[in-house]
């Protein structure tokens, strides 16, 4: 692109460090003896999907039927959407079923009887399990409530495929430790639910995907799969809580500059909440901010220059607050890229990308 074509926000993908990326996750989990299903949300792109093919992978993660629909007429014919199963959707579903092998995730006893009731078509299905995050998924001990979706889905359309977790609160850890502390936890979980129900369920496997204990962890007892997703981007969270370097960030949002305030030491970009999102982390003295500005020149970034970091966002608009001096002497007109405090987010807000 142009610097004519970066008049308003842009959503730009450096190639060879997600490629870079991708190819050493695929190692990672070749060398681990893992399946790795990664998680399309992330970069909702065909064209990004095909460099995962490059690296032999053939079945992938959604975070919903939409994206399952587009990543099944994108030619991907082995999905598995990782939400707990929306039964309002049936019709969709259903069609998916009709077409691809599709996986669904329930967490009740009531989403299992009402897919093993009017499900025509065959799908698989895992367990989703509250490994400590708790956003959804069963309880481990929970026997009852896991009995009773298998009991539900018994001779039906739906095939038993274990027990899946997503790790979340890994993204809120304090350091690699917390990180692989987390990770170990879930495994044993994970590991010892599969020990119970393996011998009236041969063939289940155990499933987890979050992108910081994928990056950092180089054991993976108690898991068959991996599904992490950010990795193939990263951000600033994933920067800041050790899962990658900074040169292993593969995309930003390049921002117009639009007004700068030396009186204040701030600046005005075109960029705001609908462009980055309203993810923010943590300064050291406690203030959230929403991305990284860093500098951006004939057509890529460079490394930052300061704490040069978003501080305020509006709808269309973010503030940063100056601390380098390359920041210093910006002027209206000039181009800066954002390292994104979300890459996952970003990419979903973006209208269009650019890949460099």
């Amino acid at each position: 692109m142009t610097i004519e074509e970066y008049h308003q926000p842009s959503f730009l993908i450096k190639e060879d460090i997600c490629r870079s990326n991708i190819r050493r996750m695929a190692e990672k989990a070749r060398t681990s003896n893992l399946i790795f299903r990664p998680h399309f949300k992330t970069h909702q792109s065909l064209v990004v999907g095909d460099w995962f093919r490059e690296e032999g992978v053939e079945a992938i993660t959604v975070s919903s039927v939409k994206m399952a629909r587009f990543f099944a007429d994108g030619g991907w014919n082995d999905i598995t959407i990782a939400l707990p199963a929306n039964i309002l959707q049936l019709d969709e579903i259903s069609k998916l079923a009709s077409e691809i092998r599709l996986s669904l995730l329930f967490d009740m006893q009531d989403q299992a009887a009402f897919f093993a009731m009017n499900l025509k078509h065959e799908a698989g299905f895992f367990i989703k399990t509250d490994t400590g995050y708790n956003r959804s998924g069963v309880i481990p001990t929970d026997t009852d409530t896991i009995n009773s979706i298998l009991a539900e889905a018994s001779g039906s359309n739906l095939t038993f495929k274990g027990f899946l977790t997503h790790s979340g609160h890994t993204y809120h850890a304090n350091g690699r430790d917390e990180i692989l502390a987390i990770h170990k936890h879930s495994g044993k979980i994970l590991s010892n639910l599969k020990r119970k129900y393996l011998p009236g369920n041969p063939g289940i496997i155990t499933s987890a995907g979050d992108t910081p204990s994928c990056s950092i962890a180089e054991e993976f007892e108690g898991f068959d799969e991996i599904r992490p997703g950010n990795f193939v981007f990263y951000d600033l969270m994933q920067w800041r809580l050790g899962s990658c370097s900074f040169e292993e960030i593969g995309t930003v949002v390049v921002c117009p500059v639009i007004s700068v305030y030396p009186s204040r030491k701030e600046a005005l970009l075109h960029g705001g909440a609908v462009h980055l999102s309203k993810e923010s982390i943590n300064t050291r003295d406690g203030k959230p901010v929403y991305g990284l500005v860093v500098p951006f020149s004939e057509g890529q970034w460079q490394a930052p220059e300061g704490d040069d970091y978003i501080v305020s966002l509006s709808q269309e608009h973010g503030i940063f607050r100056i601390s380098s001096r390359w920041a210093s002497g910006l002027k209206p007109g000039d181009l800066v890229a954002v390292i994104p405090v979300h890459s996952c987010l970003a990419a979903d807000l973006a209208s269009s990308c650019s890949i460099c």
